[in-house]
């Protein structure tokens, strides 16, 4: 049975190097470590497909989990930059259908320690009709007039990123289709 809480409920619309892939028995398959655009476990010599993987996602039996890449925050956002209201409303997400929310959170300390990327919440994620992608990142443009807004389409991602005191939050919003 497929839950919200063990794996969204679609699968991402695409994939990108450094997403990785979780199997119940601890394998972990870590897409472009050895070659672009192919998963592989760290220290097995086989590799897999998108294809392999979205099955993997989507099959009831196997309970696979799915953590997108991060991006560095020392760097910026993949994509085209859009952070005004207007900007977000005109966002062509097509041919999506929907969207799940990813956040991490990056603090000094973490920083110091050589932390490029910030550390996810949690893995279990609530999957977002389009329109409440939209009104997430809306809010976030309200509660935070700084924040970074960037939208990356080849990917079939949207980043939003802003500091609260001494930590870098980053939101990670996978388009999804089905």
């Amino acid at each position: 049975m497929t839950t919200a809480t063990s794996r969204p409920a679609a699968v991402a619309m695409r994939f990108i190097d450094g997403d990785t892939v979780s199997l119940p028995g601890g394998t972990k398959w870590i897409r472009g470590i050895r070659q672009t655009g192919e998963w592989s476990t760290p220290g097995a010599p086989d590799a897999r497909s998108d294809k392999a993987m979205r099955s993997a996602l989507t099959d009831e039996p196997t309970g696979a989990t799915f953590a997108p890449a991060l991006p560095n925050v020392f760097q910026p956002l993949p994509g085209t930059e859009c952070g005004s209201s207007e900007a977000l409303h005109q966002m062509v997400l097509r041919p999506a259908t929907g969207g799940v929310l990813y956040t991490s959170a990056l603090n000094r300390v973490q920083s110091f320690l050589g932390n490029e990327s910030g550390v996810l919440r949690s893995n279990n994620p609530t999957p977002l009709a389009l329109a409440a992608v939209r009104a997430s990142l809306l809010g976030t443009v309200r509660r935070h007039p700084r924040a970074s807004f960037n939208y990356h389409r080849i990917a079939g991602r949207l980043y939003a990123r802003y500091a609260v005191g001494q930590a870098v939050h980053t939101h990670v919003y996978i388009l999804t289709v089905g």
